[in-house]
């Protein structure tokens, strides 16, 4: 069987390789974007590479404006044929969202984006395949028949912060906040996934927000779900959640996941429109700040 590289079957519609590797990413993990974020991709600040692409994308009809005022214009890859070239003509990404959504599918480009070295997954068939087959989840808690019951399966970002070697790798789960006024949705995602973190032996919980406002309460509910750790017995880890007798056998084993909190200093519409570039990351549990890049 030939596999069709996605990158070429967008380029037949007539656009060059960077432009169709960016259409790529926006269809494999947002649906919205905005000029700040191609121009960040092609590393370029402005100018008529990107006005090019934006014109040739909405003339093709494969992209439609969102006008929000005040010179701030949101481009939805909306079109049917661009998702089926890619395998995914149902895609949600493709679906009208409300304003909270559309800046939560803008947070994960710019976050997907900044991240380029690690491998994130790109649709519910691959997250199921790599916790299955690679880290031997057992197939009936990941849902094979009824996916939208997996907690996970169509969340934010899930990404691998060492591609070449994904058995051992750090697996991150980004948690996106688009501008909560409190952390009750925090809660209830860790609440639901905290028994596949104690699973899982190296996990990482990104949290991403634009505004420090609840980071001090996301580490405190942090701390009060995962520390102190409890040893957990491999056997009951296997009757509830492995796959296969040979993970049977009782040992302990303490799961340290870890928190970090990535605050974004890009703009977005409606919002904070003359914040500093980039992100700035600090973390819970002993990591280090560090100063990321982008663009407005």
């Amino acid at each position: 069987m030939t596999t069709v590289d996605p990158i070429l079957a967008l380029q037949t519609l007539g656009y060059t390789e960077m432009e169709a590797s960016f259409l790529y990413l926006v269809a494999m993990h947002s649906g919205y974007f905005l000029r700040r974020q191609f121009d960040y991709f092609i590393n370029r600040h402005k100018g008529a590479i990107a006005q090019n692409f934006l014109e040739k994308a909405r003339v093709a009809g494969h992209v439609r404006i969102l006008d929000y005022g005040q010179k701030w214009n949101v481009y939805h890859l909306f079109a049917k044929p661009i998702y089926r070239l890619l395998g995914n003509a149902e895609s949600q990404h493709r679906r009208a969202k409300g304003d909270a959504q559309i800046k939560t599918k803008l947070m994960t480009l710019d976050y997907v984006l900044e991240n380029d070295t690690e491998h994130f997954f790109r649709t519910e068939e691959e997250r199921r395949d790599y916790f299955h087959l690679v880290r031997g989840l057992s197939t009936d808690w990941l849902g094979i028949h009824a996916p939208g019951d997996v907690p996970f399966i169509n969340a934010f970002p899930i990404s691998l912060a060492d591609r070449m070697n994904p058995q051992r790798s750090v697996v991150r789960f980004a948690f996106i906040d688009e501008g909560q006024l409190s952390t009750s949705k925090f809660l209830r995602f860790i609440t639901r996934m905290k028994a596949l973190f104690h699973v899982l032996d190296r996990v990482e919980v990104i949290y991403i927000a634009d505004s420090e406002h609840n980071f001090a309460a996301i580490q405190h509910i942090f701390a009060r779900n995962f520390h102190p750790l409890v040893p957990m017995a491999q056997r009951q880890l296997h009757q509830e959640w492995m796959a296969s007798p040979h993970h049977a056998g009782v040992t302990t084993q303490r799961v340290q996941p870890k928190l970090t909190t990535l605050l974004f200093a890009y703009s977005y519409p409606r919002l904070h429109r003359y914040e500093p570039r980039g992100s700035k990351q600090g973390s819970y549990r002993g990591s280090n700040c560090m100063s990321g890049s982008g663009g407005e």
